[in-house]
């Protein structure tokens, strides 16, 4: 294996300068800092990442917090856009798994254990003790879509996008708008918030009979909503779906009822998922910038690593964009 003392004998310099040019920070290093990483780099050395950490008191790992099944398009492309963004910025990801000995703080001693130098918590059940128990653990921690005392934040623009999104269905003459929003947390909430403000601006009546929830990514739990919303005297002329997963189920699930969309029916979901973009009809959806969610979730928690915080504070939003496909038709 080759070793620091092996560069620098090949360079004509001690082994203290090749420590500093390979760890030199900075975009326009020096042509002597070049010079030595060069050499390093053709004489396949590499650095031993046990000793740096002990030298550093930084392991350059960054653990990501996911509990739920990973089969959902918009997280697999926000895990990538971490993994890529970390990458970029020299730091390597591990997932972190709740069957870690702790107990309560079953996440915090993982991360303990592993010297992770932060954490990113993408998707977990904010009311559980191992969750909370991140909040003032003294690690820095950033968590995606939700709020967690001590922790940064970097939201979708969840309300901004259904509001847009409500408008953008008022416009093609909507005035009976439906909206099966998913389980009760601060995205919903958030998405609930900009279907109000969209209905208000836009002149159309948020009738609470026509305002449901159901699971996320579940299209069983809004089939049975469907019937509810289908059977009155005075029916919705669009449904509003709380993700594409859902909304796309819905399509097979009207058909099995004699209903077309969207010529007997419109509706739209939420996210942008590829598969809403290569259907026929191509859906209407909000698309979510999961990359731009991962590249703020990664900066803001390694400038905080940098400068050696225990803790990230600051709010971060990535505007998303809306997708007006082919489901919600012209009205009126």
């Amino acid at each position: 294996m080759v070793t620091l003392k092996d560069v620098a004998a090949a360079c004509g310099v001690s082994p203290a300068t090749v420590s500093r040019a390979l760890n030199a920070s900075g975009d326009n290093p020096s042509r002597h800092v070049r010079h030595i990483r060069l050499v390093a780099d053709s004489m396949g050395y590499r650095p031993n990442a046990a000793a740096r950490a002990l030298k550093t008191n930084r392991s350059d790992n960054i653990g990501i917090l996911y509990e739920d099944v990973m089969q959902h398009e918009y997280f697999s492309a926000l895990i990538e856009g971490l993994r890529l963004g970390a990458e970029k910025r020299g730091y390597d990801l591990t997932f972190l798994t709740r069957h870690f000995k702790g107990e309560g703080r079953v996440y915090v001693a993982e991360a303990e254990y592993r010297s992770l130098d932060g954490i990113i918590v993408v998707q977990a059940d904010y009311a559980s003790s191992r969750i909370l128990s991140l909040s003032g653990c003294g690690l820095p921690t950033v968590v995606v879509d939700n709020r967690l005392e001590g922790c940064g934040t970097v939201f979708s623009d969840n309300a901004d996008g259904m509001e847009k999104l409500v408008r953008h269905i008022a416009s093609l003459g909507h005035r009976r708008v439906a909206f099966i929003a998913g389980d009760e947390g601060s995205v919903t909430s958030l998405r609930l918030g900009g279907f109000y403000k969209g209905c208000a601006e836009s002149g159309l009546r948020a009738a609470p009979e026509w305002i449901f929830h159901a699971h996320y990514r579940d299209p069983r739990s809004c089939f049975g909503v469907l019937d509810a919303l289908l059977s009155g005297d005075v029916k919705p002329t669009c449904i509003l779906f709380p993700d594409d997963f859902c909304c796309i189920g819905a399509i097979s699930a009207l058909a099995a009822r004699g209903i077309r969309v969207p010529e007997d029916i419109s509706i739209a979901g939420y996210d942008g998922v590829e598969m809403g973009r290569l259907m026929n009809p191509k859906l209407t959806t909000y698309r979510q910038d999961s990359d731009g969610m991962a590249d703020l979730a990664i900066q803001m928690l390694t400038d905080a690593i940098a400068r050696g915080e225990q803790s990230v504070g600051g709010i971060a939003t990535a505007q998303g964009s809306l997708a007006e496909g082919e489901t919600v038709r012209r009205i009126g």
